[in-house]
């Protein structure tokens, strides 16, 4: 057995870190090399074939990052080198410094195939004479105009002379980042609908992050202390979510173009912008027109410097003036209606909500691997179906991971079944054990175990009783004595749970549960912040049409199984806004299947639909097709659901009594109620469903506001409170 912990702790070792096949295999001969040395070659194959047997009766390891079966919309995946050809146009006048800050960007962060086409567009000598040694270093083609003829005319002088399978204008004052050339094509190509793709950048009107506008006029987006314009371009990419929002406008700084455009609608319009403003916006409703998508490449970040070639004044006036062009051309009402979309989608603006906190989730990251990494913990999760509190620990546990943190679940042979099946792609090594019996010997080589239900904290009191024990944690997410009827053992079980190991921390989600347990057992909580799965859960483009062009849909959490959950009652105030408002809204339920006793009991006497339990990628899907969504819980110890759905934008009613005030504020974000009072309920659901300025308004603070509660940020609080400030 000692060799067969060691070598599972090797893989496991491996696997935690994330790292590739080769990666494994190299780590995994170094190990088999020191054991041969040590016990010969019988020793070796006596600890790979114990392993082999032990494996496979108790230990899972899923192969695939972040795929959930029934998911609408596509998981992550790794963008791949391009094959397409591009043609790469940079239109120069002057501006030697930006220019040369962009050629050297280029060369550096582009992957072939590309070709170089340079316009120079009048420039003075000192950028004459770069161009011209670029042209003879790198092969550039080289276009000259002795005269400024102004952008428009230039870039069609580009476009004109490209024949690649994409043609893409960049402007001479941008830095680009690493991977971008792969990522703009793999964008355009999700999509044979896409026809011109942008990226984010620091400022570039709507696709600017995190902030769009400063002062009444477009934002800056400094870059934050101590970070740079690569290591931007990398967060940015690391932590994208490959969303690729479509949107009527796309800034002309960086302008991916198929071919097929512009054999089909020409190049810029030269006698209605030739002075070089409004060509892009103009190009773009021409390309809608003729049936194409614009798309945000949303893992791509481009500085712009914004160019010296026009002053600010000189820009805003010639802004000013194309707009005015636009507008005879193709009518104020198709432009309102474009910036209204830019300025309210929620796709780019869950993006640019999720750019504020880049810097913060790399730190947790970076920081977490410096104090911690290499750490083993292990997390006691006897389930077969994870659920709320399941998939918090999941999701803070894979954190723990990506910090270099050796993690492992610890679940029963029994529920191993169901859980793989829920859990499909799970990354991270699960340990299934015959019995309660076996749990602490599996986990007496962590550095830390953490018990995740009140039952499991028994189960670890071996381990308290080592003479070097492990640190012993309870992440305690709810009161659970209250589950249980009282004088119950279930009931002392739970409370005893809290004091039964000495010197055990104990972590909870808000400062409200941490109160409700000192109260009731007289011990004291780290509290360590609320979470939830953020790369899942987050506005996408909708499946189906939206308000008002359908029934304003209402989602509804019905867990009979459970009376705290007020399923009753919550189908009673279903039936009442039915009865008020008819055909105008449309309630969905979700938590309990069609047929189940327990449902059938419920009040049903009026239009709904029933989608039963939800997956997380599937409930993902439902909240981005809904609008409001309804938890009229007796209380909420955090309220992991309600924050899922304002993540995707949707608002929501949650309960007054409990946690939910750490992410939920009052008319801000959301609106709490008193969940006891149908009346409270029914007015407060009556006003979203009849208030569409408040409704929209706490939709787009919900989907600004949640960001900032990611699980890399309490995956670190949890290692503190495990490990101290240890490095």
């Amino acid at each position: 057995m000692k060799l067969l912990g060691r070598f599972y702790r090797a893989v496991d070792s491996y696997v935690a870190e994330h790292r590739g096949w080769r990666n494994a295999l190299r780590y995994l001969s170094l190990f088999a090399i020191g054991l041969l040395r040590q016990q010969g070659v019988s020793g070796l194959f006596r600890a790979i074939r114990e392993y082999i047997v032990f494996a496979n009766e108790h230990i899972s390891f899923s192969p695939v990052i972040g795929s959930t079966a029934g998911a609408a919309f596509p998981p992550s995946f790794s963008v791949q080198p391009h094959s397409s050809t591009v043609d790469i146009i940079i239109c120069v006048h002057n501006a030697i410094e930006d220019v040369i800050r962009c050629f050297e960007s280029v060369h550096q962060f582009s992957t072939p195939p590309f070709s170089l086409i340079i316009v120079d567009d009048g420039s003075g000598s000192e950028t004459r004479n770069y161009l011209d040694r670029c042209a003879l270093e790198y092969g550039v083609t080289l276009l000259r105009n002795d005269v400024a003829r102004g952008y428009t005319f230039a870039a069609n002088q580009g476009l004109r002379a490209s024949t690649a399978d994409y043609a893409l204008l960049l402007n001479s004052d941008t830095i680009v980042s690493e991977g971008w050339l792969d990522r703009m094509i793999c964008c355009a190509e999700s999509d044979p609908a896409i026809g011109i793709v942008g990226p984010l950048s620091n400022t570039a009107s709507w696709q600017s992050i995190p902030q769009v506008e400063e002062g009444g006029d477009w934002a800056v987006n400094k870059l934050p202390e101590g970070i740079t314009i690569a290591c931007m371009g990398r967060l940015v990419a690391d932590f994208s979510a490959r969303t690729y929002p479509r949107l009527p406008f796309l800034n002309g700084f960086c302008l991916m173009i198929r071919r097929e455009i512009i054999a089909s609608i020409g190049f810029f319009d030269e006698e209605s912008f030739g002075r070089g403003y409004g060509e892009e916006n103009d190009y773009c409703l021409r390309a809608r027109k003729a049936g194409w998508t614009l798309a945000v490449a949303d893992d791509v970040y481009i500085w712009h410097e914004q160019s010296k070639s026009y002053s600010d004044e000189r820009r805003r006036q010639l802004s000013a003036d194309a707009g005015e062009v636009l507008a005879a051309k193709h009518g104020r009402w198709i432009i309102a209606e474009g910036v209204r979309f830019c300025r309210e989608d929620r796709v780019i603006s869950g993006i640019r909500a999720r750019a504020a906190h880049l810097v913060q989730k790399s730190w947790c990251l970076e920081e977490g691997e410096r104090r911690w990494k290499g750490k083993r913990v292990a997390f006691v999760l006897p389930v077969a179906d994870a659920g709320g509190g399941g998939n918090v620990v999941i999701s803070e546990a894979q954190a723990m991971a990506k910090m270099g943190v050796f993690v492992t679940l610890v679940n029963l042979a029994r529920c191993r079944e169901g859980f793989e099946r829920e859990l499909q792609g799970l990354l991270l090594p699960v340990v299934y054990a015959p019995s309660a019996a076996g749990i602490a010997t599996i986990c007496a080589g962590f550095d830390a175990v953490v018990a995740t239900v009140n039952f499991t904290v028994a189960w670890l009191c071996p381990l308290a009783e080592q003479a070097a024990p492990p640190v012993i944690a309870y992440y305690i997410q709810d009161y659970e004595p209250w589950f249980y009827d009282a004088g119950t053992l279930q009931q002392k079980t739970a409370l005893y749970s809290y004091r039964l190991i000495p010197d055990m921390i104990r972590l909870t989600k808000t400062p409200w549960n941490a109160a409700v347990v000192k109260e009731g057992a007289g011990v004291d909580c780290t509290v360590v912040g609320i979470s939830y799965a953020d790369n899942l859960f987050l506005p996408r483009m909708r499946m189906e049409a939206p308000w008002p062009e359908r029934p304003l849909r209402i989602a509804a959490m019905i867990r009979p199984a459970s009376p705290r959950r007020n399923a009753s009652f919550t189908m009673e105030l279903m039936r009442e806004v039915v009865n008020k408002f008819g055909e105008k809204v449309e309630v969905v339920l979700f938590g309990v299947d069609v047929e189940d006793p327990e449902f059938l009991a419920l009040p049903r006497d009026f239009c709904f639909r029933n989608v039963g339990r939800q997956r997380p990628a599937e409930l993902a899907e439902l909240f981005n097709n809904c609008d409001i969504f309804v938890d009229l819980s007796s209380y909420q110890a955090m309220g992991l659901t309600a924050m899922e759905a304002m993540a995707c934008g949707v608002a929501v009613i949650v309960p007054e009594r409990g946690g939910a005030c750490s992410f939920a504020i009052h008319e801000k974000n959301a609106l709490l109620v008193d969940t006891s009072s149908m009346n409270a309920c029914f007015k407060a659901l009556s006003r979203l469903v009849s208030d569409n300025q408040l409704r929209a308004g706490l939709q787009r603070e919900a989907i600004v506001s949640m960001p900032q509660f990611s699980p890399e940020r309490a995956a670190f609080r949890i290692l503190t409170a495990l490990f101290g400030e240890s490095l």
